[in-house]
């Protein structure tokens, strides 16, 4: 026999369930406009939390958070957001805005000021640079802008009020 053919991995040497499924890096950055104005003598202090939802359960989980940026209504996060995209799974993304108001970890503690939900897949595959996306909560003001870097590709989508960047690189 060919000893080339027994060092040729076979249909039977696959297995599926420990397979490693090809993911590629989302960084994902945040930035938002026209925040609503939840202190008394000066500007919110906002912080934007990203949850990820479970794919069998469907549990929203933390997936991290940006710095605070003190008194501004329109801030530019610098702490960004790497996730593992993949494909052909649909990953569920919500974004909760706060204004912090003290150095409690505890988001009850602080001023829910919004959200805003989309799909990984919508971040990487929308055309062009921008998108937008209104926040929740019943506030028409407040907009949230994310910006996507994938390394050769810059994708936009033009949505109702917050803007979201995707920028190559």
């Amino acid at each position: 026999m060919n000893n080339s053919f027994l060092n040729m991995a076979s249909i039977g040497d696959f297995d599926p369930l420990n397979a490693s499924i090809p993911a590629t890096k989302v960084e994902i950055t945040v930035s938002c406009r026209n925040l609503l104005d939840r202190d008394t003598f000066s500007k919110s202090d906002p912080i934007c939390v990203l949850y990820t939802q479970g794919m069998g359960n469907k549990e929203w989980r933390e997936f991290g958070r940006t710095e605070v940026i003190d008194n501004t209504l329109n801030p530019d996060f610098v702490r960004k957001f790497i996730l593992d995209y993949f494909f052909e799974e649909r990953q569920n993304l919500r974004f909760d805005l706060y204004d912090v108001d003290s150095k409690s970890a505890n988001l009850s503690k602080h001023d829910f000021l919004g959200q805003a939900y989309c799909t990984l897949g919508e971040v990487v595959g929308s055309l062009g640079s921008r998108s937008e996306k209104a926040l929740g909560q019943n506030n028409d003001r407040g907009s949230l802008e994310k910006k996507n870097k994938r390394s050769e590709q810059a994708f936009e989508e033009i949505g109702r009020r917050s803007l979201v960047h995707f920028a190559g690189g």
